[in-house]
């Protein structure tokens, strides 16, 4: 035996199918999806993605950018004393 799944949104499309199916003696069964449903489905793939990681090797030196992004800020003088002293 063979399942074959089809997702459809347009009920044109829908009983097309159905038809075909019934004249080819093809058994169907025709299920509603509620947006719960498909709510719970793009959550499962994020956390697929999120289980099977993420490449960051491209992402550069996180301590250059950090530096790059604050290189325009200044600290109170006071501050890099204590700083210094510790």
């Amino acid at each position: 035996m063979t399942r074959i799944i089809l997702e459809s949104e347009n009920n044109k499309d829908v009983l097309l199918i159905t038809e075909l199916a019934e004249r080819l003696k093809i058994k169907y069964k025709i299920e509603e999806q509620s947006l719960d449903n498909k709510k719970y489905e793009i959550s499962d793939r994020v956390n697929n993605l999120l289980k099977e990681g993420v490449d960051i090797s491209n992402y550069g030196d996180p301590s250059e950018w950090q530096r790059n992004v604050r290189k325009d800020r200044s600290l109170n003088q006071n501050l890099k004393k204590d700083f210094c002293k510790s």
